[in-house]
């Protein structure tokens, strides 16, 4: 019998051993490197794979534009850019803050009909407020490959709060791959929760359940109480410049810190941008991959990320009472000024099934800068506090 070649893709793996098979879901580590090597990913190297996502690079071609957009149906990405570019950007030079600017990837897709595809800010670029929005040709749609996509992917980068150089071959954002549909449901969440306890406080006690899971994944709060310095606020006017191949800037020259109130509260600005940290310890167990929803409008008119993928392993220890990892939130206020309250709900995970359980794992199988993370923790190319 004759199986479409994504039916066959997902057959041969079970052949190879990957008994515990889920009929849809992400791709984890080894089917994202049969994939590669099927053609569906191109370009792509294998030491940019993570347990459930790719790592995606940028090329030397950059356009600076007039603004952000989107391609109409049928336009590729190169001409939307050719249409609204200012200049033909140099990577030698900085981004400007508050400019927008188209950069093609490297890598390209030729997805079968049975696979469709998400992007999202790796957590680095996202703590330095370095928007970085996926685009395919003729997607009206940011960060979302559609299934059977074939062609090139783009990403648009706004530094928002200071000037960043990049550079050829950085890794601004990275792609998951999906089989039909991953995310799990409210009765789904709820088993996950009671078998792995996916929620603990910072000094290890288990969340109850009807506090974390909710309609659509688990709920967490803000910690603005356990640290003498709670978060921390990028530089108004900035004019330093952040370069990705430096990993010592001065904290002081981009960031000021935000210190506890005696109230445990914190007002947010429209046109701030902030970090802070959750006050649970949140667990991925390596069967599932989960998300942070980047906007709940029930939490307050603010976004809690621009970093959202959380991969398998998050947190994990053998120890089961030792495991879980704060997450650590990028927020900005919208159209008022906020108040923030110590253990007020600020984000909302939702699980994601993998297809394959993953042979790698986060933290414990590939290298990671945040692997148990505590407190409201900078990128990675800050000098250590």
């Amino acid at each position: 019998m004759f199986y479409p070649l994504a039916d066959r893709f997902i057959a041969v793996t079970c052949l190879l051993g990957y008994a515990h098979m889920h009929p849809t879901g992400a791709l984890p580590y080894q089917l994202l490197a049969q994939a590669m090597e099927a053609g569906y990913i191109k370009n792509a190297k294998t030491e940019h794979l993570q347990p459930s996502s790719i790592d995606l690079s940028l090329s030397d071609e950059c356009f600076e534009v007039r603004g952000s957009a989107l391609p109409a149906i049928g336009e590729s990405v190169a001409q939307m850019a050719e249409k609204h570019a200012i200049r033909r950007h140099d990577l030698g030079d900085p981004l400007r803050r508050g400019a927008v600017y188209l950069v093609r990837l490297n890598e390209t897709l030729a997805l079968p009909e049975e696979f469709h595809a998400r992007a999202s800010n790796k957590s680095s670029s996202g703590r330095i407020n370095l928007r970085g929005r996926l685009l395919a040709d003729g997607v009206s749609l940011f960060d979302d490959v559609p299934a059977g996509y074939r062609g090139s992917l783009w990403i648009e980068l706004i530094p928002m709060s200071f000037a960043i150089r990049v550079h050829p071959g950085d890794r601004i954002n990275q792609l998951r791959v999906f089989s039909g549909s991953a995310e799990l449901g409210r009765a789904e969440h709820r088993l996950a929760y009671d078998r792995f306890h996916l929620v603990r406080s910072l000094d290890g006690h288990i969340v109850p359940a009807d506090q974390a899971v909710r309609h659509r994944g688990i709920s967490m709060t803000i910690d603005l109480a356990t640290h003498e310095i709670i978060g921390w606020r990028a530089k108004a006017m900035n004019e330093n410049v952040l370069d990705t191949k430096k990993y010592d800037h001065p904290v002081e020259d981009f960031f000021v810190p935000v210190s506890r109130m005696n109230n445990h509260t914190c007002n947010i600005r429209p046109g701030e941008f902030y970090i802070f940290a959750t006050k649970e310890k949140i667990l991925i167990p390596p069967e599932y991959a989960a998300e942070m929803l980047a906007y709940d409008a029930s939490k307050g008119e603010f976004r809690s990320h621009f970093a959202g993928f959380f991969d398998p392993g998050w947190g994990w220890r053998d120890d089961a009472e030792k495991r879980g990892a704060i997450g650590v939130l990028e927020i900005e206020a919208y159209s008022h000024e906020f108040i923030l309250r110590d253990g007020q709900p600020i984000c909302m995970m939702t699980y994601e099934h993998l297809i394959a359980p993953p042979e790698k794992h986060y933290g414990s199988d590939l290298s990671s800068n945040y692997h148990m993370q505590e407190g409201p923790r900078l990128a990675k190319w800050f000098k250590t506090m």
